[in-house]
């Protein structure tokens, strides 16, 4: 390649400057060479002042050209006698003679019309002979140029050589040249184009030509059985179903009281199973009306830590209860039979009999709502009805003694409102106060006995952004306390509220970031435990005026992320010194805190494989249920 590139170079476009060899005295001199150097001698110089009205010429000399002018740059008067000096210099040169001539002008101020015409025509004329002479003087040297090898190869204008001596610079040309032919010849270019050449030639077709038919259209293809609705056997399959939109998912559920009908059982045995959980939860929830127990002293928290550790999974103390992922759990408190319920992100509510195996193993799955549970509680005072709060904007009631769902408040469904959470303010559920996302944080004062959509119920404006979460005092009813988006915990009044306007808390603690979750203390109420996105844990101290503190700030992941639901630290209900909250750590565990921010156990099993983001404590046992994502509740006990 090296020989290639030198090959390109070997022809520059201006040649370079060689040493001169000096020539003989007895070397003949070409004609046409010295032609060439009176052309190239030949100058006028022309000055004129700056406002053109004068001119003069120079005497010059044929050995030293001045300068060389254009005919277009100069007028017409002068052009004549620029011709006529440059054909007598050439006359005299060619004579041996040396001749002086003078340019003279006339006053540009005062011109002769007659002499301009006739200098012009002169003009016209001696140019017509120049051309003629120099294009005769060009086709000799050409001739000689093809005659001499010297002059093909060199520049005679740029070299003073003789016309038989070839220049150094020639000689490394015409080598490079060679070894460029030789390195194409190295790579065997012209053989294998011969060797090719051949071949096509011998391949070529003799005697009959080939014929060419045409192309043959081919009949289309008949649809398949699949796009025909076919079977291997060729009968038509049933028509497909209408699709379902997400409009029609998230349809809300019709208003008015329906049957309480698993979905999850068929119609052999179904309603059977599902009568009998019914007695079973109604029997379990009059019983204690009849013989109340004593209430036993707790007892401190140490013995309560060895009880903590000894909760185990056992080996059938996990089900899935829900198709989807749940996101909120409740427990009955029946001290005799474990009855756990949830609901999921779809609007289903699974109720499971822990000890039972009538039906899907004691599970049991209703569809009360079509969007996320966000919110399940048993009334305290009557433990047969199941309250629920769902995104589809509705309260329901689930009563197991009548065995139906009763609608008990509803949003406006045009609106897109929907019920984030609720508390009851009266021990037997009538009355309940629910959080709404109604734009900004509402909170309704709901009477289960009215029956009505919440147009005519009372309602107030507490936060800039949405309520997550309410609770009401447990031994103050008109106080309750709210966790928002907004990053504030707050205390109310519920006495002091007004409609239609911005009210006033009790006082409010700041978070870092948003709050997902804000609990009273289950007998006094007199602290506070709240869960932030900030990944914290804080224990707030209440005092009798309604002023709350940070007491305690426990570090703790809090970062769920979308599919899984919120953490929410809760206390154990009948302790204010112990917290249960799920954890991100691995292996999956669930933490439980005391008042004080410290670790007091961490519940793990072989079969807790995921995070557990619900949990619950039983009521009247020591028992403690988890919900995860997959829809399976774990009850540790």
């Amino acid at each position: 390649m090296l020989g290639t590139a030198n090959f390109y170079k070997s022809t520059p476009k201006i040649m370079p400057k060689i040493p001169q060899t000096k020539r003989a005295p007895s070397a003949a001199v070409s004609p046409v060479s010295k032609k060439r150097r009176v052309r190239q001698n030949v100058g006028v110089l022309v000055e004129r002042n700056h406002d053109g009205l004068q001119s003069n010429s120079k005497l010059w000399t044929p050995q030293v050209v001045v300068t060389k002018l254009s005919p277009m740059s100069l007028s017409m008067g002068m052009m004549g006698d620029l011709c006529t000096d440059m054909i007598g210099s050439i006359s005299g040169e060619a004579s041996g003679k040396k001749v002086a001539h003078g340019i003279k002008h006339e006053n540009v101020l005062q011109p002769q019309r007659t002499s301009a015409r006739i200098k012009s025509t002169n003009v016209r004329k001696e140019e017509v002979e120049i051309k003629e002479e120099v294009k005769e003087e060009e086709e000799e040297e050409e001739a000689e140029e093809a005659v001499l090898p010297g002059n093909r190869i060199r520049d005679d204008e740029d070299s003073d050589e003789s016309d038989g001596e070839m220049s150094a610079y020639e000689k490394k040309r015409l080598q490079n040249i060679q070894e460029n032919a030789k390195f194409f010849a190295s790579l065997g270019i012209a053989k294998t184009k011969e060797n090719m050449s051949q071949k096509s030639a011998k391949n070529a077709t003799k005697g009959l030509k080939r014929e060419f038919k045409e192309k043959e259209v081919l009949p289309r293809r008949p649809l398949s059985l699949r796009i025909r609705r076919m079977d291997p056997e060729g009968v038509a399959l049933p028509e497909l179903p209408e699709p379902v939109y997400a409009e029609d998912l998230y349809a809300r559920k019709p208003s008015g009281p329906f049957d309480m009908e698993p979905i999850n059982l068929g119609e052999d045995g179904g309603e059977n199973s599902a009568l009998r959980l019914f007695k079973s939860i109604t029997s379990l929830s009059k019983s204690p009306n009849k013989s109340p127990k004593k209430e036993v002293q707790e007892p401190d928290l140490a013995t309560f830590t060895k009880t903590l550790q000894s909760l185990s999974l056992g080996p059938g103390g996990f089900a899935k209860v829900t198709k989807k992922r749940i996101s909120s759990v409740a427990i009955h408190p029946s001290p005799s039979k474990i009855i756990a319920c949830a609901g999921d992100k779809t609007g289903g509510i699974g109720a499971w009999d822990v000890d039972s195996q009538d039906g899907d193993d004691g599970v049991y799955l209703f569809q009360p709502h079509s969007r996320p549970v966000s919110c399940l509680q048993f009334a305290h005072g009557n433990p047969t009805k199941l309250y629920s709060s769902s995104y589809d904007g509705t309260v329901r009631c689930g009563d197991f003694e009548r065995g139906i769902f009763d609608e008990i408040h509803a949003t406006d469904i045009d609106g897109d409102v929907y019920c984030s959470y609720f508390d009851f303010l009266s021990p037997d559920g009538v009355k309940l106060l629910v959080s709404q996302n109604a734009r900004r944080g509402y909170v309704q004062v709901v009477d289960s006995r009215l029956r009505s959509n919440g147009s005519n119920m009372c309602g107030f404006w507490l936060h800039d952004r949405n309520v997550k979460t309410v609770h009401v005092h447990p031994t103050k009813p008109e106080y309750f306390v709210t966790g928002s988006t907004d990053s504030t915990v707050a205390l109310w009044d519920l006495r002091s509220l007004k409609e239609r306007s911005k009210n006033q808390y009790i006082s409010s603690v700041t978070h870092g970031r948003s709050v997902s979750g804000a609990y009273f203390s289950p007998i006094t109420g007199s602290k506070v435990v709240t869960t932030s996105y900030d990944d914290r844990i804080r224990i707030l101290q209440v005092d009798e005026s309604g002023n709350m503190e940070v007491q305690k700030a426990i570090r703790h992941d809090n970062h769920t992320g979308r599919w899984l639901t919120t953490f929410r630290a809760n206390w154990h209900p009948r302790r204010e010194d112990v917290i249960v909250v799920g954890s991100m750590e691995k292996p999956r565990r669930i933490h439980l805190f005391d008042d004080q921010g410290h670790l007091l156990h961490s519940l793990l099993d072989e079969e807790l494989a995921s995070v557990s983001s619900v949990n619950a404590f039983h009521r009247t046992r020591d028992v403690l249920v988890g919900g995860n994502a997959s829809g399976r509740l774990h009850v540790f006990m």
